[in-house]
């Protein structure tokens, strides 16, 4: 059977939420051949402006008159909405219910358990933003292709369900029990938020000595992009480069001296002072599984790490 038929005989397919998340899939799942006829969000008007990009959609205005029409349902709403608006819905026993939260586990479903429709949880391990509903079909099957996928269910069928939708976009399935959720999560929200956080921050230090901060981003994303690439092709300790990776404590100390005095300045430069030591502790073992740092070093450089906590 081919991807298409695969995903027409799953049968209607809804979804809950029409945002960043819920709009991009359900514009990647019809466009691969499954049949999404409904979808909802709390503003009507997001709905309908999504439902005009898949042919045969209609817009809903509430989460249950999706459910009702629907064989398999979506749930891309905010991890808060989720054990609330499932328990809102008759859900039956010839339903599939997801939820798309990478913190959540499927219990969260427990509702629609209850009135024997199966339950998952399938979270895509990458970043969306609304303005992604609206580009076009290459860019959003881009965007997904290579995609890793969460996925949590004691449900047979459904998760060769959910197996064929995944791959069908171009993914692979990475299956978690419910107690690996938040790790799993914690690492997504270091590998892709966290990341955007340092920039942020790294952007506002070239503020601070008089760069504007669009010449900062032009300046800085080319280092982004370069780690990146050496992650892609090797792994972390590998990748790693820059003071500790050398063990040059004098470049640490000059870093630490400097942010304690900026502290004393501007009360605002205390977080990134606590960030940077942080990431300062997570970076030696790396640099000692690079092999470039030697056990004496790190031990300096741990040692170092340990007074300026004490100090402050």
């Amino acid at each position: 059977m081919n991807t298409p038929e695969a995903l027409s005989a799953i049968g209607n397919i809804g979804v809950i939420g029409s945002g960043a998340v819920g709009g991009t899939l359900a514009r990647a799942i019809a466009s691969a051949g499954g049949t999404v006829i409904a979808v909802s969000a709390r503003h009507l008007e997001h709905a309908e402006a999504l439902a005009r990009h898949i042919p045969g959609c209609r817009a809903y205005a509430t989460p249950e008159e999706v459910a009702a029409v629907s064989r398999l349902v979506l749930l891309a709403i905010p991890d808060d909405a989720i054990i609330p608006v499932a328990a809102r819905i008759q859900w039956s026993a010839n339903q599939g219910v997801v939820h798309l939260s990478g913190a959540m586990s499927a219990r969260a479903l427990s509702a629609a358990t209850e009135r024997g429709a199966a339950v998952a949880a399938l979270h895509p391990l990458m970043t969306f933003t609304r303005a992604l509903t609206g580009s076009s079909l290459d860019e959003i099957q881009e965007r997904l292709r290579g995609c890793v996928w969460a996925l949590e269910t004691s449900d047979e069928q459904l998760r060769e369900t959910l197996h064929a939708i995944v791959t069908a976009l171009g993914g692979k399935v990475a299956v978690l029990s419910e107690n690996d959720r938040i790790p799993y999560h914690i690492a997504g929200v270091l590998a892709s938020n966290y990341v955007v956080t340092l920039i942020g921050a790294a952007v506002a230090l070239w503020e601070s000595f008089g760069e504007d901060a669009a010449l900062a981003r032009e300046a800085l994303m080319p280092l982004v992009r370069a780690s990146v690439e050496n992650l892609a092709a090797m792994p972390p300790s590998a990748a790693l480069s820059g003071p500790i990776a050398r063990g040059d404590l004098g470049t640490l100390r000059a870093h630490l001296d400097w942010l304690a005095s900026a502290t004393q300045a501007s009360p605002d430069i205390s977080a990134l002072r606590d960030a940077y030591l942080a990431l300062a502790r997570l970076t030696v073992p790396l640099a000692e599984a690079k092999g470039t740092l030697t056990a004496e070093r790190a031990n300096e450089i741990r040692a170092l790490l340990d007074t300026t906590r004490k100090a402050e």
